[in-house]
């Protein structure tokens, strides 16, 4: 799919959902349903979008309307009934779009007070005065305090790779929001997630600790070639062997996944794209996907998403995509 259609797609979908807020709204005109109709009968693209748009506002529960007419999708904007519920749905409408709107404004405080950031879908190498090397991934926040004793690097958000230079005086060491990770060797990557500490080790080993433990446990390790993840109230999780090109491949402007879940795969893509990306149907969610997805390119990993599964992917706003049967 080239850049032209795949805007041009976007603009008739973006026309398409305005037009089926119009007429859901429950007070269209006999005019506004006219030109809903002359719109539609421009091109079959225009038709295709405007059935495309009616579909998912019918599989998101957006369009309250009779089960008997549930079934059958309007063809034509003739079809659309008025309904007493219509303010309701556009004020749904309207709330989605603006969550969409501010979701790349959310939790920029860290961002701000950071030394180091990156924005989504951005990446960054940071060489620091000691010559180790950190590698930021998208929407991630690093602060740094190297003083005579200790070299203290808090990660607020997101994800990091660090390469570290030798220093014997100074120990290396990373915060997060549930432990700390220290630096027994070479090259390690921290993940903060949601409660919790990834941390995936390259090369040597690193120990890890609560927030609150004044030492390293002796089976606080993480060798090389291993992942594990700490929880605050579990602390650190039994090691796992990982597949070192996987795990790195956000490294290459890569994700890859091996028979995971589209719900797994599409929260992943999420953090690296502006907007959303939401599935319309629970059992969609279910589908098991494998393959190798580019990170610099939505509209791409999109594409193949939808070829893989055979479904299809509708982009509702610049912010806002949906995959649906």
């Amino acid at each position: 799919m080239t850049k032209a259609s795949v805007s041009e797609i976007t603009v008739l979908s973006d026309q398409a959902i305005d037009w089926v807020i119009r007429l859901h709204a429950g007070n269209a005109s006999d005019r506004e349903r006219r030109l809903a109709a002359e719109w539609c009968n421009r091109s079959a693209a225009h038709l295709r979008a405007f059935r495309d748009a009616e579909r998912l506002w019918l599989e998101m529960g957006l369009a309250a309307r009779p089960a008997e007419d549930s079934a059958r999708p309007p063809t034509r904007p003739d079809d659309v009934k008025p309904s007493t519920f219509g303010a309701l749905r556009v004020l749904a409408v309207a709330a989605v779009l603006a969550f969409v709107a501010v979701l790349p404004f959310l939790g920029m405080a860290d961002a701000w007070f950071s030394d180091y950031r990156t924005g989504v879908g951005e990446q960054q190498t940071v060489t620091l005065t000691d010559g180790s090397v950190v590698f930021l991934n998208t929407d991630t926040a690093l602060d740094v305090r190297y003083t005579a004793s200790g070299r203290q690097l808090t990660l607020k958000r997101g994800q990091a790779l660090f390469r570290v230079a030798a220093d014997v005086g100074r120990p290396f060491e990373v915060a997060t929001d549930s432990a700390v990770v220290k630096a027994l060797g070479t090259v390690f990557e921290v993940w903060q997630q949601d409660a919790a500490t990834r941390i995936s080790v390259s090369e040597h080993a690193v120990a890890v600790k609560g927030l609150a433990d004044a030492d390293y446990r002796a089976d606080s390790r993480v060798e090389a070639g291993n992942q594990a993840v700490y929880r605050a109230q579990t602390g650190l999780q039994a090691m796992l062997a990982v597949d070192a090109g996987q795990v790195s491949a956000w490294q290459r402007g890569k994700l890859v996944f091996k028979n995971r879940s589209l719900a797994e795969v599409v929260a992943e893509l999420d953090r690296y794209f502006p907007g959303a990306i939401l599935i319309a149907d629970a059992k969609l969610a279910q589908f098991r996907v494998s393959g190798v997805f580019p990170l610099n390119d939505a509209d791409a990993a999109l594409g193949m998403i939808e070829h893989i599964l055979a479904i299809k992917v509708s982009r509702l706003t610049p912010w806002l995509a949906v995959l649906h049967g």
